[in-house]
């Protein structure tokens, strides 16, 4: 009950903040149209809160009736005039059919163009909030350092390839300054311009080119990206390469209640490692990074080059790294299904997956994951189901509470497992593994510092302007990715009302960030409306520019067609958009339970 009751907090919540602000969004839209109707002398007889049937509704001193509509989301004008228009902005009133005027060429460009502007508006406004509360940030997602190259990629559920990154020989502290001829000024560049890459190489896979600086030198690397799935459900394939942004390493005691190794201080910056072997030492750039060098010393002693005082003065600290448990143990049971062989990984989490203390409970095994994610056993052994018993062929049922439980009782002999599941939303379900074994991942142990690292965020100021060009460039860039044969987005890449109210209870916790992704929206929205396409508030102006220049009006009834016509491919689209978009959704809650569990199987 308890966890139910959470998950109605959590989806009020994500549903106040899309009312608030998307909703709020198309709102500023449809107002834009009412002011400028207004403004122009036109009849407006209706300004709905909302869509759907209504609630209630009010007169004016004038003809406009105002309503609050059942869906929350933005609303509708009603302009006689526009009356080919009904099928999207509600039917007109019989007794409202005659024009108040005659539409006049600019009254319909101001008429149509103001719900965009008005989205500017709002998103300026936004912006100049966001300019007031400053935008937060950190030094490496500023700039275009690589902090650390992954070696291998995970480009589905349980298939890894080396990293396009690792492939081209790029390191950690390279700086990139052009992807495919245009200039990166930061790591949000580098993603954004990799993912909606057009490049292709000889054999039609994805490729682009980095310019890069190492130290004093200037060079040009072709790099061939991989597609990665970043969603279990809806796959969402990007372009990747494999890269992290730098990250300052400052050294911290938690405000004294964490001590430091001795010869460290509260606040030293670690810029390098020296493994005392004569070749000097190795910047780093991020704390894997700074992990993958320590692996190197084998536990022998190193000096860690740190950065202390004003100005800063780099000081030598010596230290030996030590083996500390990382990992824990872990169960996996391997199994058949459909003639290939399955695998499902168990955690032993504790029974409050939010509790993170060592002492904390663990009752029962936990799923990590199953593999692959389209396998029937994926569908119930989802992340965070809870395995409160297991039963084989031979033996009754018997309750598992760690990976040696499973592993002494179900090991040595292929046979059906079946497991009873507790799923995170309260449901109980059992799930029959055919040719089943069970097993061991042995606990894994890692060279760690003995430091705690903190993750120094700066807020800086980035001007209204530079907020609205960064979103139009954004959304110019997808549009053109959308559309380029080349590119690896589509149509599938769109998200929709789920994702948005999914994105808004993820950032909920920080207004700044809402107000970011607002800008975004808002300047989306005034874009792609005025693009020429029928139906949108740009196919309407194309078609008032085209009766200017015939100097008379297009026959209307094929203007009513081409129109009608579009509105069933609008809503087809929005129907697939919104489909594929529920799946994302869905997929989303997935990787955040599986994150969730994942923690758990590493010591802290």
């Amino acid at each position: 009950m308890a966890e139910q009751f959470l998950s109605f907090l959590f989806t009020a919540r994500g549903i106040f903040y899309v009312v608030l602000f998307f909703g709020g969004s198309i709102f500023v839209h449809e107002l834009g149209h009412f002011l400028a109707a207004k403004r122009r002398g036109l009849r407006v007889d209706r300004f709905s809160i909302g869509f759907g049937p209504k609630i209630f509704s009010w007169k004016g001193r004038g003809e406009t009736e105002y309503r609050v509509s059942l869906l929350p989301l933005g609303g509708y004008v009603s302009i006689p005039q526009l009356a080919e228009d009904e099928l999207l902005e509600g039917r007109t009133p019989p007794e409202s059919r005659v024009p108040a005027k005659k539409l006049s060429y600019a009254d319909k460009v101001v008429v149509f163009a103001a719900g965009a502007f008005f989205n500017v508006l709002f998103a300026l406004l936004c912006a100049s909030a966001l300019w007031l509360m400053k935008t937060p940030t950190t030094e490496g997602v500023s700039e275009a350092v690589v902090g650390n190259v992954a070696r291998t990629l995970e480009t589905r559920a349980g298939t890894f390839v080396t990293s396009p990154a690792a492939q081209a020989g790029i390191l950690p502290g390279d700086r990139i300054l052009e992807i495919d001829g245009e200039p990166v000024e930061s790591f949000k560049d580098i993603a954004l311009k990799i993912a909606l890459g057009t490049g292709r190489a000889a054999d039609g896979s994805p490729a682009a080119t980095l310019k890069i600086r190492r130290g004093n030198e200037e060079f040009v690397r072709e790099v061939f990206p991989v597609l990665v799935s970043y969603n279990p459900r809806s796959g969402d394939y990007v372009r990747t390469l494999g890269v992290e942004p730098r990250m300052p390493l400052v050294a911290t005691d938690a405000g004294g209640s964490v001590p430091l190794p001795e010869g460290f201080r509260d606040g030293d910056r670690i810029v390098g490692v020296d493994l005392l072997d004569g070749a000097g030492t190795r910047r780093v750039h991020s704390l894997s990074h700074f992990g993958d060098v320590l692996e190197l010393s084998g536990g022998s002693p190193v000096s860690v080059v740190v950065e202390r005082g004003v100005p800063a003065q780099e000081i030598s600290v010596p230290l030996t790294p030590k083996y500390v448990p990382a990992r824990r143990e872990l169960g996996k049971i391997s199994f058949s299904e459909n003639g290939a062989r399955r695998e499902l990984l168990l955690v032993p989490a504790p029974d409050d997956l939010s509790d993170f203390s060592e002492t904390a409970p663990r009752r029962n095994l936990t799923v990590l994951n199953a593999l692959p994610p389209e396998s029937a056993a994926a569908g119930v052994c989802v992340p965070g189901a809870k395995v409160s018993a297991v039963s084989g062929e031979e033996g009754g049922i018997v309750a598992v509470r760690a990976p040696k439980d499973l592993a002494r009782l179900f090991s040595g002999k292929k046979q059906t497992l079946t497991l009873f599941l507790e799923l995170p939303g309260g449901e109980r379900a059992t799930c029959a593994l055919a040719d089943a074994e069970a097993g061991l991942v042995p606990e894994r142990k890692a060279l760690r510092a003995g430091l705690l690292i903190g993750r120094p965020v700066k807020y800086v100021r980035e001007s209204p302007w530079t907020q609205l060009v960064d979103a139009a460039d954004i959304t110019f860039k997808s549009v053109a990715g959308l559309v380029n044969p080349k590119s690896d987005i589509g149509v599938g890449h769109l998200n929709g009302i789920f994702s948005i109210a999914d994105t808004y209870y993820e950032i909920s916790f920080d207004l700044r960030r809402v107000l970011m992704l607002t800008v975004l929206i808002n300047v989306n929205l005034a874009i792609l409306n005025l693009l020429p396409v029928p139906v949108l508030d740009g196919g309407h102006i194309l078609f008032a520019t085209i009766e200017r220049l015939r100097g008379r009006r297009l026959p209307r009834r094929a203007l009513a067609s081409v129109q009608t016509a579009f509105v069933f491919l609008l809503l087809a689209f929005m129907a697939v958009v919104l489909f594929r978009d529920f799946s994302r959704t869905r997929g989303n809650a997935d990787l955040r339970a599986q994150q969730l569990v994942s923690e758990h199987q590493y010591f802290r």
